[in-house]
């Protein structure tokens, strides 16, 4: 990609992020708490998450759809849980044993919990693998185009895990305002599998966890 292209590319991703950051910020817990419980339903009642075992799910900021309903629903119902472990550039996916182990994980300084001991070794694509992984991020189209926080986190980790001929199924939890008509994405970025958002009608008759 030219140095042009690429800088128009990087400040579009940009204008869209503080775009969704601004409407985000915007809704009230409880808002965020009925969205959460739809999209909750929808996980747990959908194919994908059932048929798989191995599955990795992120831990939610204020402003992400809230998983620990879904956490808790693996740990019981005996899927093997693995969560994002960030050290510097690198993000691996640390096994988490029980609801007793995560609540024991220290609070990093974006506000979520994760191991202290960062070894590469122990990432769940080296012992096994994934089957799927649930993931975050701003901004989504309904056909897959996902716009992350800007670190390449899960783009990188997807790469590595077709390097490894690996092949995790991809779903993406978000609120009806991170659903755009467009994201702007480069060859590096991944498109996601699934994209589970509740619609107008699901929320009206949605109850809160």
């Amino acid at each position: 990609m030219k140095m042009l292209q690429l800088e128009t590319l990087l400040q579009a991703k940009d204008k869209l992020r503080q775009q969704i950051k601004a409407n985000l910020n915007k809704l009230s817990q409880k808002e965020k708490d009925i969205q959460s419980t739809v999209v909750v339903n929808k996980v747990l009642s959908s194919k994908v998450f059932q048929e798989c075992q191995r599955i990795s799910i992120y831990l939610p900021m204020k402003n992400e759809v809230n998983t620990l309903p879904i956490l808790r629903a693996m740990l019981n119902n005996g899927k093997q849980c693995f969560i994002p472990h960030y050290h510097n550039d690198d993000m691996i996916m640390s096994k988490l044993e029980s609801w007793e182990h995560y609540e024991k994980l220290p609070i990093n300084t974006w506000g979520i919990r994760q191991p202290t001991h960062f070894d590469l070794s122990n990432d769940a694509i080296l012992n096994g693998g994934l089957d799927l992984i649930l993931m975050p991020g701003l901004a989504f189209t309904k056909d897959g185009r996902r716009l992350g926080r800007g670190k390449g986190y899960y783009d990188k980790y997807l790469q590595k895990c077709e390097d490894l001929g690996l092949q995790p199924k991809t779903v993406a939890l978000l609120f009806k305002e991170q659903l755009v008509d467009n994201v702007p994405i480069s060859d590096n970025d991944k498109l996601v599998d699934f994209v589970f958002y509740p619609s107008e009608e699901e929320m009206s008759t949605s109850y809160i966890f």
